[in-house]
Order: C-alpha cells, then sequence, then structure tokens
C-alpha cells in the first residue's frame, strides 16, 4: 500500500478565497434601510440584510447599491448564482461601480471562467485604477493563464498602493513557490503573517514551503501552532499525520488521521490514506471498510476500487475483488496495473484463459506510449485526482452520495392557525374570502393560512369549539361561515371526523366551496399522517395495511385539493399542500408540477422554491434546484443557503 505522496494537494494558489476580502466597511447613506442592512452585513446577519434590502428594492427598484449589498450577503452565504445575478443588475443600474465588476469576477473564478473574470477586473480597474484588491485578483488570474511576468508585476503593484496588503504577498509567495523560489516565498508568507491577523492559512502555506526547505520540524511547529489557535483545522490535523507517517510514527499517524475524521467524517482523502495504514498493517477488514468511505463519498474514484480489489486478495475475497477490478476498468480501460491484478485474480480461481488475455493485454499497455506507461511507473497509488481539496478540508458534509428522499425536510403544508383579534401583527391577507371569513363570524379569533402553528391553547380554541355549538343561525350564508370555523377549531382539537362532517355541510353553490375542499385536504393529510406514527409506534401491524391506509387518505387529500382548485384556479395554497400530498406518496413529477403552479400565482412563496429545489436535487435537476435555493434563500428560508454550500459549488 502507498500514501498520496505527502502535502501533494496543496493546489497552484490553491487559496483564492482569501481574495475575497472586499471592503465592507459601511459608507454614510441617508437610506436608513441601506444603513440597517450595512450595518447587518457587518456583523454577518446575511440573512437578516437579504430582508432588508428585498424591502428597500421594492420601493425603490433602481437603487444599484441595494442590489450590490444583497450580492455581497448572497455570496457570504454560499448563494454564487444570486450573488452573481444581483451584481450584474448593479452594472446595469450603475455601469461604472466597479466594486460589482470585482465580485463579478471572484464569483467567474470559482466557474473558472478565466477570460471573462479577466474582462471584469479590468473593467473593475478603468473605474478605480487604484484599488490594491484588484490587482491581486488579476495578478491571480494571469498566474492561472501561466503569464507569471505579468501576474508578479500586478502582486507588486498592490504591494507598492498599499504596503500592507495582506493578500498581495500570501499570492505573490505562492507565485514564487510555484517557481521554486523558496527563500523569496519564505520572505513573502512572512510579511503576510506580520501584517495579517491569525489566519490558518497562512502557516499552512509556510509550513509547505519548509517542507520543501527540508525543515520538517519548522513545519511540524507551524501545524501545531494553527491548532493551538485553531482546534478544527482540519488541513492542519491531516498535514501532520502526513508528517509523521514520513517519521514512521504509525500511531501519531492514526491518531491525527482519527481527528481529521472526527471534523469531517466525509474527508475521503483521509478514508483513502488510512486504509492504505490499515492494509500495510494486515488490518484488512478495517482497510476495506474505508475504502468503503470514498467510495461511498465519490463513487468515481477508481483508485480506491483498484486497493479495496487488492486488499480483498488477502482475505481470499477473489469474487468481489474481481468485481472491483472490472469496476476500475470500466471507468479507465488503459488502467494497466489493474489487469495485471485481474490476471493474477483469475489464475487464483484457476480461469487461466482469462489470466492469460489479461497479461497480454496489461504488456500491450505498458509498451504502448501512452498515459498507462507513467501510471504504471508511479510511486503512488494515485491515478486521477481526487475531490478538491478545497472541499475536503471543510468540516461539513461534502458528500455527493445518493439523497435519500425521506431525509427531506420538506417544508409542511400551508395549514391553518389561528391568532386572537387584538393581535396586531402584520400577516398576510392571502385571499378575499378568508378576509369575509374573519368579518362574520361570533368568535374572537382571526384565521390566517401559512405553516406556523397555531399559539392558541387548546382551552381557548375549546371554547370557542363551544360557543359555536351554542349557536342557532337562521342566515345560510353565517350558517356556512360557522360550520367552516367549526371545522377549523375540530381540527385543531384534533377531532378530525368531526371537522370532516362540519366542512361537508357546505354546499357545492357556496362562495366557501373552495375553502371547505381545501381544509377537508388538510384533514385527511392529518389523517394520514396519523396513520403513520401509528405504524411507526408499532411495527406489529402489518406494513401493507398501514401502506394502503395511507394511501387512501393522501388520494382524499389530492381530490380535495383538486375540487378546490377546480373552484378556484388562483388559489396558491391548495397547489401547495396538492403538492405536500403527492409527496408523500412519491408522486415527485406530479408535486414538481403542482409546486410550479403555486410559484405560478404566488412567486414570493419562498417554501414552494424549496420544496421544488429539494425534490430536483431528488431528480438529479442540478441547475434547477440551485436556482430554486437562491429564490428560497432570498425570500426568507434560511435552510436553502446549507443545500446550496453542499450542491451548488461549481
Amino acid at each position: 500500500m502507498h500514501f498520496t505522496k505527502p502535502l501533494f494537494n496543496i493546489i497552484k494558489f490553491l487559496f483564492i478565497l482569501l481574495l475575497i476580502s472586499g471592503n465592507l466597511q459601511a459608507q454614510f447613506v441617508k437610506d436608513n434601510l441601506i444603513r440597517k442592512a450595512q450595518e447587518d452585513i457587518l456583523n454577518n446577519k446575511y440573512t437578516v440584510a437579504i430582508q432588508t434590502l428585498n424591502d428597500e428594492i421594492n420601493m425603490n427598484p433602481d437603487n444599484h447599491l441595494a442590489y450590490y449589498l444583497r450580492g455581497l450577503a448572497k455570496k457570504e452565504l454560499g448563494d454564487k448564482m444570486g450573488a452573481f445575478n444581483d451584481f450584474s443588475t448593479t452594472i446595469y443600474l450603475h455601469p461604472g461601480y466597479s466594486k460589482a465588476y470585482y465580485f463579478r469576477s471572484l464569483l467567474k473564478l470559482d466557474y473558472k471562467d478565466f477570460y471573462n473574470a479577466m474582462a471584469d477586473i479590468n473593467k473593475a480597474l478603468n473605474y478605480n485604477i487604484t484599488n490594491s484588491n484588484y490587482y491581486v485578483a488579476r495578478g491571480y488570474i494571469y498566474n492561472v493563464l501561466n503569464d507569471t511576468s505579468n501576474a508578479l508585476h500586478d502582486f507588486n503593484t498592490a504591494i507598492f498602493l498599499d504596503g500592507e496588503n495582506g493578500n498581495a504577498y500570501l499570492n505573490k509567495s505562492l507565485l514564487e513557490l510555484d517557481q521554486k523560489q523558496y527563500d523569496k516565498a519564505m520572505k513573502s508568507i512572512n510579511k503576510c503573517i506580520a501584517i495579517s491577523s491569525f489566519n490558518p492559512n497562512q502557516f499552512i502555506i509556510r509550513a509547505f514551503i519548509e517542507l520543501n526547505k527540508a525543515d520538517s520540524n519548522a513545519a511540524k511547529n507551524d501545524y501545531e501552532f494553527v491548532i493551538s489557535k485553531d482546534s478544527t483545522c482540519i488541513l492542519a490535523y491531516y498535514n501532520l499525520g502526513l508528517y509523521y507517517y514520513s517519521k514512521k510514527d504509525f500511531e501519531k499517524t492514526m491518531i491525527y488521521f482519527n481527528k481529521v475524521l472526527e471534523l469531517n467524517p466525509y474527508h475521503s482523502e483521509c478514508y483513502y490514506n488510512r486504509a492504505a495504514l490499515f492494509a500495510d498493517k494486515s488490518n484488512y477488514v478495517e482497510a476495506i471498510n474505508d475504502y468503503n468511505h470514498v467510495i461511498k463519498i465519490n463513487p468515481v474514484n477508481i483508485n480506491a476500487y483498484f486497493n479495496r480489489a487488492y486488499v480483498k486478495q488477502f482475505i481470499s475475497d477473489f469474487s468481489s475483488a474481481l468485481i472491483d477490478l472490472n469496476k476500475v476498468i470500466e471507468l479507465y480501460p488503459k488502467f494497466q496495473k489493474a489487469y495485471l491484478l485481474r490476471s493474477n485474480i483469475y489464475t487464483q480461481l484457476y480461469n487461466f484463459k482469462a489470466a492469460e488475455q489479461d497479461r497480454k493485454f496489461a504488456n500491450i499497455l505498458l509498451n504502448a506510449r501512452d498515459d498507462s506507461t507513467s501510471f504504471n511507473k508511479s510511486d503512488s497509488l494515485y491515478l486521477l485526482p481526487l475531490i478538491d481539496f478545497r472541499s475536503e478540508s471543510q468540516a461539513m458534509d461534502t458528500s455527493q452520495g445518493h439523497v435519500q428522499y425521506k431525509s427531506f425536510k420538506i417544508m409542511q403544508k400551508n395549514n391553518y392557525s389561528l391568532i386572537p383579534d387584538n393581535d396586531n401583527n402584520l400577516f398576510k391577507n392571502f385571499n378575499e374570502h378568508v378576509d369575509v371569513l374573519n368579518q362574520n363570524k361570533f368568535i374572537n379569533l382571526k384565521l390566517r393560512i401559512d405553516n406556523i402553528d397555531s399559539k392558541l391553547t387548546y382551552a381557548n380554541i375549546a371554547e370557542s369549539k363551544t360557543l359555536l355549538d351554542s349557536l342557532s343561525t337562521g342566515n345560510n350564508v353565517l350558517k356556512e361561515n360557522n360550520n367552516l370555523w367549526k371545522c377549523v377549531l375540530s381540527g385543531l382539537l384534533k377531532n378530525y371526523y368531526e371537522a370532516l362532517q362540519s366542512a361537508s355541510q357546505v354546499s357545492d353553490t357556496s362562495k366557501y366551496n373552495y375553502l371547505s375542499s381545501f381544509l377537508k385536504g388538510n384533514l385527511y393529510i392529518e389523517l394520514g399522517e396519523q396513520e403513520e406514527e401509528k405504524f411507526n409506534m408499532n411495527n406489529l401491524i402489518e406494513s401493507a395495511k398501514i401502506t394502503n391506509e395511507n394511501n387512501d387518505n393522501y388520494n382524499h387529500a389530492i381530490e380535495e385539493f383538486t375540487n378546490s382548485i377546480v373552484k378556484n384556479g388562483k388559489f396558491s395554497f391548495a397547489y401547495y399542500n396538492r403538492a405536500y400530498a403527492k409527496c408523500q406518496i412519491n408522486d415527485i413529477s406530479g408535486a414538481i408540477n403542482d409546486y410550479s403552479s403555486c410559484i405560478f400565482f404566488d412567486n414570493a412563496n419562498g417554501d414552494a422554491h424549496y420544496n421544488r429545489g429539494l425534490l430536483y436535487i431528488l431528480t438529479g435537476d442540478i441547475a434547477n434546484a440551485c436556482t430554486d435555493f437562491s429564490k428560497a434563500g432570498e425570500l426568507g428560508v434560511s435552510e436553502a443557503y446549507s443545500l446550496m454550500y453542499k450542491y451548488c459549488k461549481q
């Protein structure tokens, strides 16, 4: 077994993220909303800032500064698409606003769109030729495009304009490191460290320079210093593990690798190297388990398949090893070592003809002047690079594995809730008939449709229900009104069948009929969920029977929401709840269509965008999912940003 080469993962100019340190200092702006949003951004209250800026944009849609600030907030939350659109709108409204070009160029760099990023940064410099950060960004682009002369010139220009620009020194040190000018690189990184407050990346870069200068003890000291300041720095723990491996101190290597995986259970490279360590110590079962983790995280990592097959030989699991090698060859047909290993396994299985064929093909690849020759002579088992180490180093889930539908946190259906008449909190008047229902009543409560639980106590609701039961009205409109109120109150009291009966007493010709169908649909969902709870609590119940009962309830709910839509085609909440019911019976395409209809009638429904995004993820449509998550985040669904980080990084 072989490890990766120590520290091979320090990619050229890896820490471009350090460039994103634009000046967010608040400027004096007369507009109170703009000033509040700036303060929120400075205090890392990005979602609050976005909501404030939404209000400003609604009132002043031509305010370029509002779009710019919202773009900054979205960028910090990982909403690259939303930030890009806001910076583009800023430029459209104010073509000379250099900061918008600068931040849009950084987003283009994330997408590796280097030439268009260069165009944006040149525009920024046209409008502001003295901003040192712009030269750092352009220097980075020049270096990526292998124009090291212009890159160095830009870094030096940034330093000339601002001798305290730590990012300029940091990127200059990386360029010098790439050119193997280790003394110069050390001088630049030390200057960066002297200027900046503690940043673990600076010390990790210095440790890499020290390793190239054969000063491994100094590198070890830098890693340990980083850990003393930041006990969650995965990269420092990982590189310390590699350091101790190079010293043949396997016990300490394992301690640091275990710490990495404690902080980030999805660090595939650490699993890969720990598996090699286990295999070297003949702990074959543990090695296979770690390779299993690598493959679960990255199903196309052919090296993990190859190594797993290699280890399986030692426990005589030849059939399973063959499956792994077949997968390797399927993914990369020129992998010469895979044919040699498969030939050996065929021999173990007495399939001498197949073994001979693989040996012959391996010799053809060895003699051919193609990529497989260098792979065969390599001192590492790596064939293709692993996941970008920037994502590996984050202490969060970076897995691209299968998403389990049931683990989705689908925003719950739009329910009904009640507030007291004297509650002056603003809430959305969703439609005129609900307002009419709130006006024609005998109880001191107001109805609203949302997905927030009612804050009224059981006693308050029961008291209102008793009052309604005692009333007898001769007026048909008030009678139907009271039946709907009885339905609402009985439902909140969990008397679902009584609630259904009350709603059924509303005639088909009533102006409330679409609302009664909507309420009945909600009640059937409650019954379906109630049956699911029974099943989960008592696994002795026959599962098929419960499943059918659940489907019956959800199908009844879908029927009622359809009736509501037929009677009022613009009632967006019926589409939303029908989508929710369809999710429960795994009608994913139908649910997507209904969330789309809901959004058509109410584009400001953040939950609908969020849920549709989740379903798009389930179907593999990442692009549309990211668009929905961006809109959901803008509309206040903060959960969308964690999903954007996981699925929308590219």
